[in-house]
């Protein structure tokens, strides 16, 4: 039987489905083996070589394809934080004060501190006036006081004087060389 002796007719390229491998799965570096020394090189068949290549080639578009999802995933995802980023920024920017509105601050507070500086000086000028109204009031009244104690003293010497005068008087009656 000679067609037991013969290997499978050789596959044409379309009949395997793109995806699946069947046979050894060599990498790109393995093409042949190398004999041993002093061994004639084996010849191997070009069908087997080509199956050998599709199914590398299969399996590095799967790791294409795993990677390229994994890629427009990781775009999405800095697409998505990009986007946060940017709006959070906007955000923060309509929140934030100006140099214009620093300076406006600036002046009103300096505008403020004049105010509030000239009126409290003007309290202090108002209660300095105050006191020194009423020191004089006070000057005024220890005079009136110095008056009425030198009036008063004058008065107590004159009842002074109009009692002895009644007791003189009174003696000279009751000694008989009254008046």
């Amino acid at each position: 039987m000679e067609g037991s002796s013969q290997q499978p007719p050789p596959k044409p390229p379309g009949d395997q489905p793109q995806g699946q491998v069947s046979g050894p799965k060599p990498g790109p570096a393995q093409t042949q083996p190398t004999p041993a020394p002093g061994q004639p090189p084996r010849s191997v068949d070009p069908n087997e070589r080509i199956d050998g290549l599709r199914s590398w080639l299969a399996q590095v578009e799967r790791k294409l394809g795993v990677r390229s999802y994994i890629g427009a995933a990781v775009a999405v995802l800095a697409l998505a934080a990009a986007g946060a980023a940017i709006y959070l920024a906007l955000e923060v920017k309509d929140d934030s004060a100006t140099d214009a509105d620093v300076q406006n601050l600036r002046e009103e507070l300096t505008g403020v501190r004049e105010s509030a500086t000239e009126a409290a000086q003007r309290d202090v000028q108002t209660l300095n006036q105050s006191l020194a109204d009423l020191e004089d009031q006070i000057g005024r009244v220890e005079n009136g006081q110095g008056s009425l104690k030198d009036e008063l003293s004058v008065a107590q010497d004159d009842i002074q004087d109009l009692r002895d005068q009644i007791s003189d008087l009174e003696r000279s009656q009751t000694d008989g060389t009254g008046p």
